[in-house]
Parts: structure tokens; sequence; C-alpha cells
């Protein structure tokens, strides 16, 4: 029974904007219609912000990973590619200082 209390509240609370608040007062309706004691009530919130936290954890998983593929598909430089090409420009800006400063020599 507690599965199906699980998996509704992160469904019909949205995993992603639970907070300790709303998980006590969804908490408190279970035990008022007796579908879950006081006693478990901590044991109950805790397991479902953890579980709500899991669920927000692969949600971003899975947007960071379908951001890549469009950046990717797009041939968009990634913040890698530009550091990339910062240090590539700083090693080329030493050599010119180096090498104008032999000229002048």
């Amino acid at each position: 029974m507690f599965e199906h209390s699980r998996k509704a509240i992160l469904l019909g609370l949205g995993a992603l904007e639970l907070t300790r608040e709303k998980v006590e007062s969804f908490v408190d309706e279970l035990v008022k219609r007796g579908e879950a004691s006081a006693k478990e009530k901590a044991g109950l919130v805790d397991e479902l912000l953890k579980a709500a936290e899991e669920e927000e954890k692969k949600a971003m998983e899975k947007i960071s990973s379908a951001l890549r593929e469009v950046i990717s598909e797009l041939g968009l430089a990634t913040k890698e590619d530009l550091q990339a090409i910062e240090r590539r420009l700083e090693r080329i800006e030493r050599r010119l200082a180096g090498e104008e400063t032999d000229a002048s020599e």
C-alpha cells in the first residue's frame, strides 16, 4: 500500500517541487486516513524526500544529457572547447611575446 502512496505523492505533487512541508502535510493525511501510523511519520517523510531527491537527480541527468545532444547536433562550442581555445591562444601569445623580445635585441 505504501508503494502506491509513494508513487502518488511523487506524481501528484511533482517530484521536483517537493518540500518538507508538503511531504509532512501529505503524510499527515495518510495518518488521518489510516494508511500510515503516527510512528511511521518521521521515517516516511524522510523516505519520500529522499525519493524525491533521487527523482530530481535523475531528471537533471536526463536534461543535461539532452542538452549535450542538442549542443552536439547544432555544432555549438562547449565550455571545454572554449577553454581549450583560450589555452591555445595564451600559448601563441606567449610565443609571439618571446619572438618580439628576441627581435628587439
